[in-house]
């Protein structure tokens, strides 16, 4: 369909994100066993280019927050991008609540799809 596509990769306490080209050159497993761009095959790519974030998970609120793993990978990398961005969390039913606890850090989503 001719569209790129973007995924990120921990380097120290941020992620940077990579334009990814092909799945069985450019990905290994990286911090915390999640597949990511391997060092070699990273093509960075600036937050302001993006068109659409989608943002995973622990839990989603309805109002757009969300909860992680606790080390604020993600919140530093929305922080980055433009806020008229789309941010979209994708999770599942069973994680969406009416609210969850908010840290002044926290960036929030769009908007949430749950199936």
């Amino acid at each position: 369909m001719g569209k790129r596509v973007v995924i990120p990769r921990v380097r120290g306490s941020r992620l940077v994100l990579s334009e990814l080209r092909d799945l069985q050159q450019d990905l290994r497993p990286g911090a915390f066993g999640v597949w990511e761009p391997s060092p070699r095959t990273t093509r960075p790519v600036d937050p302001e280019r993006l068109d659409l974030v989608l943002v995973p998970g622990l839990a989603f609120d309805r109002q757009g927050h969300r909860l992680g793993r606790g080390r604020g990978y993600f919140d530093r990398l929305l922080a980055a991008v433009p806020r008229n961005i789309p941010r979209v969390g994708l999770c599942f039913d069973f994680q969406l609540f009416d609210h969850l606890p908010l840290r002044p850090h926290d960036q929030p989503v769009s908007a949430v799809l749950a199936a």
